[in-house]
């Protein structure tokens, strides 16, 4: 740059300025001579002319000269301001400076620096050659520049040298700066030396070095690492954090790496746009992505960046950090999947800080109590108290917190709308580091259901929900209240046990409904014929147990029974204005005659309402220790018939069904019989009704089915004549088994044909659930079974269920036969049975044949077949097998 001087804008030379001045005046006196005498012509004033133009050009001359040497003044006080400033850069400038004579290269001045460098006095410096002090690296190189810059080739030349030193110090490295200047004047051209000090400079490279490195600990310390793209050379340089943030793990970066490909399909695209943004608008680069890390997997990063120009304005440089968000993302969604599970759980939660005032709810605490979070944040927990705790149980609660941080239990609270309820809450204190509380966070569920559920279960767990009377164990528990207090004051009293006369007709006739309605009719009955302290509960669907206290004698119980019995008597009227009357039978057990203790109470209850039935209905009975024995035995039985049934102690004995008009064996009755190995024979007439009232029945019944198919085919195998098994099929064990079900399974298993296979079913397992009766009947009648109606004509013999059922025969049950011919009323009922299946198109069969005269009134009636002894009694497997292979011999 040049300096803007007064010398550099005078281009004149003194010499030229005397020869303008004197042309100047020359032409300034021939012009004024010429010219004066032409326009002046009175010699006076010609004179005074000659004497103004004289003046005037001494004036002239004057004021330039004035403005020449104020010029010159101009020029020489700033060429001796720049001289000035120019020798205080040099003289104090961080580098040293040096001029240098041509030729010799004599240092014709230096600075302070440089003499400091040199350890040399100014006066000696200028007597010192500047090459042999300031040595450089290649003397030739040196040479060679110089004569470049001397020929004008190259404007200067620069190198490292090393400036010695006169004390012995080690010689300074430097970095040479070499211009020429030309000659000017008086001065003669010479070379003018900065030299600036190399030891600064690695100062600064160390200090550069030392910063690259903070910057690098400091990214690998924040967990980040750096990339640079250089989108001239199109060439990438990353940081050894950002390979290790990739879990690279070989010693060198690998070749090739190359971010975008590195991103994941469905982050791809995202970027790409971004970058390509930020490249066309310099918006700052920031994107959430993930890459693929060397190992295969993908972890979510954030790239962070900046764009850089050139001087032209254009992208030069694409470089920013590269940070792991793995963790951090999996702590956001661990505390996502916290606040989700706040806002969207059941309980209400509430945070407050360490003073109590209220930070945050969730929206089901705005549900449960109403309050939104604006309308409590700032307030206490106070706002929502109920009233119903005191001092001391929130102190109590508050030291518990205070020693342990947590506390729970059950709490009352108020609502928004005032309404107090109870909540199950939980309060924990939320600690930092140094073990301070700095916030206390509450979660409470509304348990106002819970406890009314609570409620309706311990109801339901002593009181029977439909009449509202206690159940069996809350009176069993009352009951054994009351001994205890009649044993401590020698009380008598009496437990009476109601059992409903034909109370499932009513359910069975009216419906289920009609039959609440009326049980809870006889409960209001009841609970009004009874004394105070006197105690009722129901024990089962049709019984109802009372419990009379303060008795004086047995006569007080029966009084009792006798106002029961006539309080259940009342009838009660359907809104439709039906009459329902149900009548009752009362079993009484006396306190202490007859037992000491609550269940001896209530077995003999029960015990006597088989003997109050016995009597017939509606009436009372007394309990005797007869009546405990049989029941006793009854249980023994029922233990000996399960035995029996598991040990095989059971067989099945067959009576022939002959046909009348041919004579020939057509068919076999399978009669159980209980062989057992002490008593013997057990007669069906003791154990079938144990079986049924037991529930052993079914699987009583199943065993007699599943026996008879596999005898009926052995008999098939043996190639015997082929037969019809009747089996018998109790009212119970029809509706409480699958009778269909294991009628199939049977002849599945044994390969009997079904057609072979006959049920016999009483009239009233039919009567009693008609519609469940007749898709039983449907369902064996798909199966190809037979069958018979039992002992018709003691029942209900209704012709309705005849024509509706899939019957195939009647059987005319013995009590009908036993007196023919001698009575006249048998032979007609009997007669009439069989026209009436002959005009049904059913088969009929006689049962208990025992004489001649009864086989030839069945002929002559036109009955089909019939059993009794008078052609076998039951038999034996083998023996019946005996009695098949005599009639095989037979002529057909």
């Amino acid at each position: 740059m040049e300096i803007n001087t007064p010398e550099h804008r005078l281009r004149m030379a003194p010499w030229w300025g005397m020869v303008l001045y004197l042309a100047v005046g020359a032409v300034w006196v021939a012009l004024g001579d010429a010219l004066l005498p032409a326009l002046i012509t009175d010699p006076l004033w010609l004179a005074r002319g000659q004497t103004i133009k004289g003046w005037l050009y001494v004036l002239f001359t004057g004021v330039l000269a004035w403005w020449l040497l104020r010029r010159m003044r101009t020029a020489e006080a700033a060429r001796w301001a720049l001289s000035q400033e120019l020798a205080q850069i040099a003289s104090h400038a961080p580098a040293g400076v040096a001029r240098v004579e041509l030729g010799t290269l004599r240092i014709l001045w230096a600075n302070d620096r440089l003499c400091q460098w040199l350890a040399m006095s100014p006066e000696a410096v200028l007597q010192a050659n500047f090459r042999e002090w300031v040595v450089p690296d290649d003397q030739g190189r040196a040479q060679q520049q110089l004569e470049q810059l001397l020929d004008g080739r190259i404007n200067y030349y620069q190198g490292e040298r090393l400036c010695l030193r006169a004390d012995g110090r080690p010689p300074l490295p430097v970095l040479c700066n070499v211009s020429h200047v030309p000659a000017s004047g008086s001065t003669p051209a010479h070379l003018v030396c900065l030299l600036l000090d190399m030891g600064e400079i690695g100062a600064t490279r160390a200090a550069l070095v030392r910063s690259e490195n903070s910057l690098r600990l400091a990214l690998d310390g924040s967990g980040s690492g750096m990339w640079d793209w250089d989108l001239v050379q199109r060439r990438s340089a990353y940081s050894q954090g950002l390979v290790r943030l990739l879990r690279f793990k070989g010693g060198e970066l690998p070749h090739g790496l190359h971010l975008l490909r590195r991103l994941h399909p469905d982050d791809r695209q995202r970027v790409r746009r971004a970058v390509e943004r930020s490249l066309a608008t310099g918006q700052p680069f920031d994107e959430t992505a993930r890459l693929q890390c060397f190992d295969g997997e993908y972890c979510w990063f954030q790239a962070r960046g900046q764009r850089h120009l050139n001087t032209q304005g254009e992208p030069e440089r694409f470089s920013g950090i590269l940070t792991d968000l793995t963790d951090r993302r999996a702590a956001e969604e661990r505390q996502r999947l916290a606040a989700t599970v706040v806002d969207n759980t059941t309980e209400g939660v509430v945070v407050t800080d360490a003073q109590s005032r209220i930070l945050s709810v969730n929206a089901a605490f705005t549900r449960l109590l109403g309050y939104t979070e604006e309308e409590l944040r700032g307030l206490t927990p106070r706002v929502f108290k109920s009233g119903r705790h005191d001092k001391a149980f929130y102190q109590a609660m508050w030291e518990c917190i205070q020693r342990t941080g947590h506390w729970q239990g059950e709490i009352w609270n108020r609502r928004k709308n005032g309404e107090v309820f109870p909540e199950h809450m939980s309060l924990s204190a939320v600690r930092d580091p140094k073990g301070d509380i700095t916030h206390y966070v509450c979660m409470f569920t509304d348990i106002s259901e819970e406890k009314a559920q609570r409620q309706r279960l311990e109801y339901l767990a002593h009181y029977d929900p439909l009449t509202g009377l206690s159940n069996r164990l809350w009176f069993g528990q009352q009951l054994s209240a009351s001994v205890e207090q009649a044993q401590a004051g020698g009380e008598t009293m009496a437990v009476l046990l109601l059992n409903l006369d034909r109370f499932k007709d009513v359910n069975d006739s009216y419906g289920h409904a009609v039959g609440d309605e009326v049980l809870k009719h006889i409960t209001r009955q009841v609970r009004s014929a009874l004394r105070p302290g006197d105690l009722v509960g129901r024990m089962a669907g049709d019984e109802i147990a009372v419990v009379a206290r303060n008795l004086r004698h047995s006569d007080g119980a029966a009084a009792v029974a006798r106002s029961l019995i006539a309080a259940v008597g009342q009838p009660w009227t359907s809104p439709d204005g039906i009459e329902v009357v149900a009548g009752v039978s009362v079993g009484i057990c006396m306190f202490p005659e007859h037992a000491d203790s609550a269940q001896g109470l209530l077995q003999g209850a029960h015990a006597a309402v088989y003997g109050a039935k016995a009597r017939g209905r509606g009436a009372w009975c007394f309990f005797n220790e007869d009546m405990t024995q049989a029941a006793r035995e009854r249980l023994e039985l029922e233990a000996r018939l399960r035995v029996a049934l598991a040990q095989g102690h059971l067989q099945l004995y067959y009576q022939p069904q002959v046909d009348i008009a041919t004579g020939r064996l057509v068919g076999a009755e399978a009669l159980v019989r209980w062989i057992d190995p002490e008593e013997g024979v057990i007669s069906p007439g003791r154990f079938i009704p144990v079986a049924e009232s037991s529930g052993v029945i079914g699987q009583l019944g199943q065993w007699v089915i599943r026996e008879a198919c596999q005898q009926g085919q052995r008999w098939r195998d043996a190639d015997l004549p082929e037969i019809t098994l009747a089996v018998n099929i109790s009212p119970r064990q029809f509706h409480l088994t699958d009778v269909a079900g294991c009628a199939a399974q049977a002849l599945a298993d044994s390969g009997f044909p079904p057609r072979c296979l006959e049920f016999e079913l009483t009239e009233t397992a039919l009567a009693e659930r008609p519609e469940e009766a007749r898709q039983v009947l449907l369902r064996l009648q798909q199966l190809g079974l037979r069958t018979a109606v039992d002992d018709f004509g003691t029942g209900y013999s209704s012709l309705s269920y005849l024509k509706r059922y899939p019957i195939d025969v009647l059987k005319i049950d013995q009590g009908f036969i036993r007196d023919i011919p001698h009575n006249a009323d048998d032979m007609a009922i009997s007669a009439a049975i069989i026209a009436m299946g002959h005009s049904l198109g059913l088969q009929v069969l006689a049962e208990g044949v025992e004489t001649a005269e009864q086989l030839a009134f069945l002929r002559e009636r036109g009955c089909d077949a019939y059993q009794g002894y008078l052609y076998s009694r039951p038999l034996p497997a083998p023996e019946f097998t005996a009695l098949l292979q005599q009639q095989a011999q037979m002529p057909a």
